[in-house]
């Protein structure tokens, strides 16, 4: 017979749903029923929370409201369009959200994903799920590291920031879905600070060419994209002493960079949001960089172009705001979806290259640093969200660098014909670009 550890607080309820619970859950997904079972030896921390509405607290987040619990799934609901024949549920939380879908008469197949086993036992101890796990439009799975975001859905922030490490990759595709309309917003053509850069650096789109120029000039070599991240360093001496192809650095890798001696073949600046040029340029001696060519987009701060030592190339993305340049000035539209690191890539695969080799493309603060030393930018720092590295370890990060990491794994995906290699293990583990053993150089 199933039990649950002795660790229930004092004022938990004595009632154990976890047998009748754990029954529909053996006869109808086994799979599912053996993932709990073997996250019972190994419970998250946990509290009962006595209120009008009695809930779990579990690593200090609360799991529902504990004053309207039928209000909350109300609002959660209202994701899934009505009259949707098929949804999904992201978190079983307490089931309020799946059983208030049941309700619809149209809904014919409602798939409940659960993000972790330890969480889903705890609910299924304290409180009675047969009513929606019996019902025979529901399936119940358990999130692995392969799935993908399926549309329509209602996901359970709680349910999210307790995923497990399995379901960590799939908890940052609804976190990034659910943050891009907003993410958005901040590119739209009518953006007042934005239009003025466009208007201030007119003349240099008009006159520097495309990236045209750059495309297929490294037949069959190896491509490296410089990131900032603070793992940049453990890379300096191969990439002085045997770097196996064009250097493609993000700006602010530029500093570093050239304090180790080391000059790229291509920077790419890209924000509009920032005055990249006081931040990673300005007090530099921009002669070391008349080799290298820049490659911007429209929105840059205008002093990193007038005091450009080297060729420029003009680059747009597929926001909005350049649809109206783009017809006077036409050019090459690189990947971006918010990290300077995604047109970087992109042109990187654009060299003629066979291999992409990422370094210091971290995403995350390992050793609790958040750009590498040099960097204008480097500063401790930390972060409650998580993602792992190469090692399978948790690493601090942020919200908005997870977003960037899934975004270029998806990129990345795409990209048959091109193989792509992490150079550091330090750093986040990203998806289609398996590790480069040490020294990096022999296998490339």
């Amino acid at each position: 017979m199933l039990t649950m550890p002795p660790t229930a607080p004092g004022s938990a309820p004595t009632t154990d749903y976890l047998a009748a619970n754990y029954a529909s859950l053996a006869r109808r997904w086994p799979r599912v029923a053996a993932a709990v079972e073997a996250a019972i030896g190994n419970l998250p921390e946990f509290a009962w929370l006595e209120k009008p509405c009695p809930t779990l607290v579990i690593e200090g987040i609360q799991l529902t409201s504990a004053h309207d619990r039928d209000k909350e799934a109300t609002l959660q609901a209202t994701r899934i369009p009505a009259g949707s024949r098929s949804a999904r549920v992201y978190g079983m939380a307490l089931g309020d959200v799946p059983r208030l879908l049941l309700q619809r008469p149209e809904l014919r197949d409602l798939q409940v994903v659960l993000f972790n086993p330890g969480v889903a036992a705890l609910s299924l101890y304290f409180f009675d799920h047969r009513d929606w796990l019996d019902d025979p439009r529901v399936s119940l799975v358990v999130a692995g590291p392969d799935d993908t975001l399926q549309q329509p859905y209602a996901a359970l922030p709680a349910c999210l920031h307790l995923a497990d490490d399995a379901a960590s990759r799939l908890r940052d595709l609804i976190c990034l879905d659910l943050a891009t309309p907003f993410i958005r917003k901040r590119h739209q053509p009518d953006n007042p600070h934005l239009r003025q850069r466009l208007t201030d650096n007119a003349a240099y789109v008009a006159q520097d060419p495309s990236i045209e120029a750059l495309c297929g000039t490294f037949p069959g070599r190896t491509a490296v994209v410089a990131g900032a991240g603070p793992t940049l360093s453990d890379h300096y001496g191969w990439l002085r002493d045997s770097k196996p192809g064009p250097l493609i650095a993000v700006d602010a890798a530029v500093r570093p960079l050239l304090a180790a001696g080391i000059i790229p073949d291509v920077v790419v600046g890209i924000d509009g949001h920032a005055d990249i040029f006081d931040l990673f340029f300005k007090d530099l001696d921009l002669t070391l960089l008349r080799r290298s060519a820049l490659v911007y987009f429209p929105v840059v701060q205008p002093e990193l172009l007038k005091y450009w030592p080297g060729q420029r190339h003009a680059a747009y993305s597929d926001a909005p705001i350049y649809s109206e340049l783009a017809v006077r000035h036409p050019k090459e539209r690189l990947f971006s979806s918010g990290s300077v690191i995604h047109p970087a890539t992109d042109l990187a695969t654009r060299l003629g290259v066979e291999r992409v080799l990422f370094a210091g493309a971290d995403f995350s603060f390992p050793g609790g640093q958040s750009h590498v030393a040099g960097c204008s930018q480097a500063r401790p720092a930390q972060g409650s969200h998580w993602v792992l590295n190469g090692h399978g370890e948790r690493l601090p990060t942020l919200p908005n660098l997870r977003a960037y990491l899934r975004d270029l794994e998806e990129f990345i995906a795409g990209k048959t014909g091109i193989q792509f290699r992490n150079a550091g293990s330090r750093g986040a583990a990203i998806r289609h670009a398996p590790l480069l053993e040490d020294p990096p150089w022999t296998e490339i």
